[in-house]
């Protein structure tokens, strides 16, 4: 059977020898100033990044998919497709690196995005929903995240490609809320009020998967090692902080320049009404 990374996308893609170039042009690791044990926890974020790479790269080739059907969004699908691309790109770069640092090879569990889709059978409100969560919401929270990564690391391999990803998460987010915009004068009041509890749910789910596992570790008083900052991994306080910010700051307002209620959609994440 064919792995999902193989199956991603019919749409551009990296040719192999562009992207074995850029992996080869980023810098040597340098891990002479750390432990076995602090290199050997750092180095299996690599697999997850390249597992949470891989997720988008297949909800945002539904999203292109999806674009096709919706005649409000037919202009926006070559930018959802280098989206694809993208995605492609940091999970074979993320791959390679954790490989390249000794990191098992990685797992991916396609279920989680195929329950999603199953989900939204319906073009317009598929490409509306993944705008808002994947894109917009996501890749805010995720831009934050890898910015604040790349803050903290001082290894030269993992400082280079962070670098490349934020790049990329960035131009990602913008797209999330620009197609939403563009879409947004030709949804229903059903459909607005649909994706009110959409926002809602989808706050809800990247608070319990990126900051409750970093404040349940704050709680239990676990020590943090710096050296894994340095390596790239996001010391507890510094993943919630970026969390918070960035819904605070970002999300919140952005959602209510849309004409959702930010504040509401924030109050109710784990209050669903469908």
């Amino acid at each position: 059977m064919a792995s999902p990374l193989r199956r991603t996308v019919r749409s551009p893609t990296p040719p192999r020898a562009a992207m074995a170039r850029s992996i080869a042009e980023l810098p040597p690791p340098s891990l002479s100033g750390f432990t076995p044990a602090q290199i050997a926890f750092a180095v299996g974020a690599w697999p997850m990044r390249a597992a949470e790479e891989l997720r988008s790269a297949l909800i945002f080739r539904a999203l292109t998919s999806a674009a096709r059907g919706v005649p409000a969004l037919a202009a926006w699908t070559e930018r959802f497709a280098a989206m694809v691309a993208d995605e492609i790109r940091h999970t074979r770069l993320c791959a390679a690196i954790g490989a390249q640092l000794g990191a098992p090879p990685i797992r991916y569990d396609a279920a989680p995005v195929r329950a999603r889709l199953a989900g939204l059978p319906d073009p317009t409100r598929r490409a509306a929903a993944i705008l808002l969560v994947e894109a917009a919401i996501g890749e805010t929270i995720s831009t934050m995240l890898f910015r604040a990564g790349r803050r903290g690391a001082t290894e030269p391999l993992t400082r280079a490609a962070l670098t490349l990803i934020v790049a990329d998460e960035v131009r990602h987010q913008r797209n999330g809320w620009a197609g939403l915009h563009a879409l947004w004068p030709f949804l229903s009041d059903d459909d607005r009020r649909w994706l009110q509890d959409e926002a809602a749910g989808g706050l809800g789910a990247v608070e319990r998967r990126i900051a409750l596992p970093a404040l349940r570790w704050l709680e239990a008083g676990t020590p943090f090692d710096p050296a894994h900052a340095a390596l790239g991994v996001l010391p507890p306080e510094t993943r919630v902080d970026a969390f918070y910010a960035a819904v605070e700051r970002l999300v919140i307002p952005r959602l209510t320049a849309l004409g959702l209620d930010g504040a509401r959609a924030w109050r109710d994440r784990y209050r669903r009404t469908d």
